[in-house]
């Protein structure tokens, strides 16, 4: 399929295409918890709590930095809306390759579930001023399920992200990089994975840009779409 240089390039497309890719990439995302469940069904979850998890200290503050963080990846492709260096198929191979991500994910789940439960705040005593806070954690324990501990896919997005971004669009990289960091960070602080499960974040975040995105996503939509000079 032939594309202009100009249609490649435009913003207009560019937001029309991220409404169909967003919710696409949101459906995939709502499967996370059933997915999860359902592979505990298969065979029991293995722990994979470590000493370096006792030596994690909780910390409730960092709660609402967190879930901003969660929010930022599937929103990104307004940002890239606006940026003429970003084309139109990289915007398209992005929103694939994170699709995939989760599916690898996924699979592994089903193939290898794990718990975060051993490390999770089961009982917090929380005082008047941070109620709002444990509120907040408690939902967010309650709609990411103890199981899917490894790999982290609160991780292994904002990786996947960071590395586009430091390849596509260094300024917003800078940006981008303390949404990253306390948002890896607030993983095991908040105690939603372990730190394995966050290493195999990292890992899978990894995976996604240098195979799922160069390799397979962008390599096989630049074949599709040909760009007329």
């Amino acid at each position: 399929m032939k594309i202009s240089k100009k249609l490649n390039q435009s913003i207009w497309f560019k937001l029309l295409i991220f409404i169909p890719l967003f919710f696409l990439l949101w459906v995939v995302m709502l499967r996370y918890e059933a997915v999860c469940n359902f592979g505990g069904t298969l065979r029991d979850a293995v722990s994979l709590k470590t000493f370096i998890d006792a030596w994690i200290p909780f910390s409730i503050y960092i709660i609402y930095w967190y879930i901003l963080c969660l929010f930022y990846v599937p929103f990104s492709g307004l940002l890239y809306a606006f940026n003429r260096k970003i084309s139109v198929i990289q915007v398209i191979s992005f929103y694939v390759s994170v699709i995939l991500l989760y599916l690898v994910s996924y699979a592994i789940y089903l193939i290898f579930p794990t718990t975060a439960q051993g490390v999770m705040i089961s009982s917090p005593n929380p005082s008047v001023l941070n109620e709002g806070m444990f509120t907040a954690l408690q939902g967010l324990y309650t709609a990411s399920t103890p199981l899917g501990d490894f790999p982290s896919l609160h991780v292994a997005p904002l990786v996947f992200m960071g590395l586009f971004l430091y390849k596509r669009w260094r300024s917003l990289f800078w940006v981008f990089l303390p949404f990253a960091f306390f948002g890896a960070i607030g993983t095991v602080i908040l105690k939603f994975h372990t730190f394995v499960g966050v290493l195999g974040g990292i890992a899978l975040g990894m995976f996604g840009y240098y195979v799922l995105y160069e390799k397979v996503a962008l390599k096989y939509l630049n074949k599709f779409f040909v760009v007329e000079k």
